[in-house]
Order: C-alpha cells, then structure tokens, then sequence
C-alpha cells in the first residue's frame, strides 16, 4: 500500500451513524480520514432506531453489526391495527437467504457510541468542535475552509469531501448542490418512555384511525419509543404526558399508562433529495444528500447504505487499486436506490393517514388479505428490511442479475461461500454437472493468475441461498465488496486459459492499470 494512504486525503464532515461508518469502512481498507463534527452530539434522544436486516449486514463488513444486536432489543414482527382491531402483520423471521433475518430497535445515540468506539480501535479519531464554513473547488481536490475549536481559522485541501453533516448540511451549501422537494404537512411527536405494566414483546405495532396514526416499538428495559402524528390545532413543541396519554387512549387499544418519561418532541417531516450526490470531488451521504417520510423507518438505513456504497469504491481509489471512474458510480446508484425508498415511506405515510370511510375500508381489506394470502409479507418485508437493493434491473425470482444483492455475507459459514471485505470475490461454479478433473485444473489456473480478487471454488461445497440462482452451466460470479453481483462470465473448463482471459476482463472494467495504479492517480474527477 503506497504511504500516502496513511495521511487524510479524504475530509468527512459530520460524526453520525453515516460519516461513522464511511471512516470505519475507510479504515478497515486502510485509508485514513479527517472525521469532524461542529458538536459533540446534538441530543441524547434521537429519532432513528430501527436497524434493518440488510443494514446489520452490510455492519459485519466493518465489524458492528453484532455489537449492535447485542446493544440493541430484537423484534421480528411489525403489526397494523385499524381502529382498534388487528388488520394485519408481516414476519421478518421468514425472509430467506438474510444473515440477519429480523431487524433491532436501539437509540441513536447507542448506534453512535458504539461506531465511534469501534473507530476509535481502528486507529481513527473525530475532530469534534470543528465546522466546515465554506468550500471551494480544486483541480485536484477540495479546498475547505474550518474553524478550528478556539476560533481560529484554517484552510486545507482535500482529495475529498464528503458531506455526512444531517438536513442542514454545510458541505451541501458551501459546494453548491440543489436541493429540492417539499415539507410534509402532517406533524409528528414521539417520545422514549416506561408504559406501566406493558408487556415487553419481540413485535412493533402501527395503529391506524381516521383521525391520525401511532406507533409503539420496544426499545427493551422497559421502555417503548412511540411515536404519532399531531392533531390539528395543537400548538407547541414539547407534548406531555397527557398529551400522548389522551393519544393512546383514543388510538390504541387497551388502557396505558404512562410511566416516566426520557424526552419528547415534535417534528415536521420533509421528503428532499440533492440533484446529483456528487460533484467533482465531493459527496454527499445520508440526510445531506436526501430526506424521506420517517413512515417504515428507513431514513437512517438509507444514509448507511450509502456511507457503504462510497466507501469501498472511495477506498479503492485512494489506494490505487481502482479505476477514478469507479466513483461515478455512487450517484448512478444510490439515487434510483434512495428515490424506490424514498417513495416507499410516502405511500406508507399516505395510506397510514387515511381519514375518509372507503379509503380506510379499502386500505384495511387488502392489509386483511395479504395477511391471510402471505403476500403482504412477500412484498414488503424485503422492501422493509432493504435486502431488495438492487442496482441494476429489477431481479427475477430463478435468474441472476447484475447488481442484484447476493445472500452471501463475510463471516464464516460452513453452509455458504464467504465475501471478502477488502476486495472483489470470484465465485466459480461448476454446474450441476462436471467432470471433477478438468474442473480442479481450470480453478487451478484462476486461482494462480487471478491475483487483484479473491477465488472460491463452489465446485462440491454448499452455494447456500444461491443455489436456487446457480444455473447448468458453468460460469464465475463477480462479486463486488459490497456483496451486490458486478457480472456472470461463461465457463470452459476445457479451455482455461480462455477462463483467465475472460474473468481477468471483466475484473480489469474497474481495476486500476498497473502502471497507473498509485494513489496519486486521480485525473478525470475534478469538478
């Protein structure tokens, strides 16, 4: 690795769960950061605390995703009431092919503690008490003008920036990206409080009225995080106890009672997105770069995906493996990704406020059936749980597609092949049918001459989830570090040489020239 990866070349503004995890993914591939932060922490009581199955995943790449479990209170059942009466359930327990098939409630301020923990033990550090105050662009980077804990100012210049700074982001303004879309009308309170001889479950609950909604997920100890949308006319920013009190009796079935209190708020909801998430040599990431209805909790998974989608091609880069071309791929991908979520929270949202007698009728009649028929379940859990990110063509149910995200993960499992972190993995396979001699000599070749990814042999060892994928005939799986399927390249183990050539080609769309690969080779990026 060139000695230059060792010294910041890329600035990240904003020390959440999303610049948190662009550093630790950074890290792990040995390219440092500048992290800063403008405060400590806004606020022990935040919004997000729902970490979805495929987010836990992609956690496991940076070393947290267990942690997270373990800090973190298990539920696998989200349930939806309508007036007062259960229309409807979906099962997460049920998802095929997820490392972790069911999702956790736990506070923001938990996730962060333990990412930046794990930062810290991956030799990165956070400036706090540092704010980005303009920006401007480089041929060659960013220059970026700070003010550093004591006032003072100070200019650096960066390789580059990404904008992980929340709905009011710096790095946005400061490097002129757009920012557009509009203001929910419905506003929502929450708080995190004790419910008094509740029973603490491993299921969340949506209730629905025609005067407005409710949630209730248990955050474990005791405690439920609830949230509802604001009756009209309410005024002020800091409901009571007997406001949520008066909200649980007219929406939720049973008599509550609350219990003490940690804090409450209100907040107004916006659905935004950043015209583009990157110019030249600046990204943005999470809430900078998008905002959706917090309907279905998929705000901060989002941000997570994206920090984890930059940070492997980012990496890449910096060390010279890959091609600076590969980064143009971030906005290509994630904004389609973010819009197909982004409008997913919308329809919930719309339909969980319905107010008129036909359009909850209806609404509650297909909530009825899907359950009945299982297909409410098949249908959203996967969108729910984000483990149907894809980029590229919408996958078929028994085909393989690029981009399409394998159920492969990247501990080791004696049932399924493992990803590598660092690195694009080759999965050979043999066929259903194969002659064990010519199949041993052609991984032979691969395996010595194939040396910028990792090769796994799946020839005689369980595929796992894959194998209803896998077709007849022989053919290599390239798979990104991400775990989303790059390319399928045919097989001939009567011809390995033509093996070599075929899945060095298909490695080499990204890779860096040799010649070229240093870390100082970032033409054709500036802004």
């Amino acid at each position: 690795m060139n000695s230059d990866t060792q010294r910041p070349r890329v600035l990240i503004v904003g020390a959440g769960p999303v610049g948190l995890v662009l550093a630790c993914e950074l890290l792990r591939h040995g390219v440092r950061a500048d992290v800063i932060s403008r405060s400590r922490r806004e606020s022990p009581h935040s919004r997000a605390t729902i970490l979805w199955p495929r987010v836990l995943e992609l956690l496991d790449r940076i070393g947290v995703g267990r942690k997270l479990v373990e800090s973190g209170h298990y539920f696998d059942q989200m349930n939806y009431y309508s007036n007062k009466k259960l229309i409807g359930l979906i099962r997460f327990d049920q998802l095929r092919g997820v490392g972790y098939p069911f999702a956790i409630t736990i506070p923001q301020w938990r996730t962060e503690a333990v990412l930046e923990a794990h930062l810290t033990s991956l030799g990165g550090t956070i400036g706090y008490d540092h704010a980005l105050v303009g920006g401007t662009h480089h041929p060659h980077g960013a220059e970026c003008r700070l003010l550093l804990p004591d006032g003072a100012p100070e200019t650096r210049t960066y390789d580059f920036v990404v904008g992980a700074d929340g709905y009011s982001s710096t790095v946005r303004e400061a490097f002129g990206f757009q920012f557009s879309g509009r203001t929910l009308r419905t506003r929502l309170a929450i708080t995190d409080v004790e419910i008094v001889d509740e029973t603490t479950s491993s299921e969340a609950a949506y209730y629905l009225t025609r005067n407005g909604n409710m949630v209730l997920a248990p955050l474990g100890g005791g405690v439920f995080r609830v949230g509802a949308s604001v009756p009209d006319g309410f005024t002020g920013d800091s409901p009571d106890r007997a406001f949520f009190e008066r909200l649980l009796a007219e929406r939720v079935p049973g008599a509550r009672r609350l219990g003490e209190m940690k804090f409450s708020g209100i907040f107004t909801a916006h659905v935004r997105s950043a015209s583009t998430y990157s110019n030249g040599r600046v990204f943005l990431a999470g809430d900078s770069a998008h905002a959706m209805s917090p309907s279905g909790a998929q705000g901060l998974n989002t941000g997570i995906q994206d920090a984890v989608n930059l940070g492997w091609k980012l990496a890449g880069v910096v060390r010279g493996d890959y091609r600076p071309e590969l980064l143009g791929s971030y906005d290509t991908e994630r904004r389609p990704a973010v819009d197909a979520v982004a409008g997913l929270s919308t329809r919930l949202a719309r339909v969980g406020l319905y107010s008129t007698w036909h359009q909850s009728l209806a609404r509650d009649t297909v909530y009825r059936l899907g359950t009945a028929t299982q297909m409410l379940g098949k249908v959203l859990a996967p969108k729910l749980a984000q483990i149907d990110t894809h980029y590229g063509p919408r996958p078929r149910r028994h085909t393989l597609v690029p981009g399409e995200r394998l159920p492969l993960g990247w501990h080791e499992s004696s049932t399924a092949p493992v990803l590598a972190v660092d690195r694009y993995t080759v999965l050979l396979w043999p066929g259903l049918a194969y002659r064990h001699d010519r199949w041993s000599k052609a991984v032979t070749r691969l395996r010595d001459e194939v040396t910028t990814a990792a090769v796994a042999d799946l020839g005689g060892r369980p595929p796992g989830a894959l194998l209803g994928k896998l077709g007849r005939a022989a053919q290599a799986l390239i798979v990104r570090p991400d775990g989303h399927l790059d390319s399928l390249v045919p097989l001939d183990d009567r011809a390995p040489g033509s093996n070599v050539r075929a899945v060095t080609r298909a490695l080499g769309r990204h890779m860096a020239a040799p010649a070229t690969a240093t870390a100082h080779t970032l033409t054709g990026l500036s802004a």
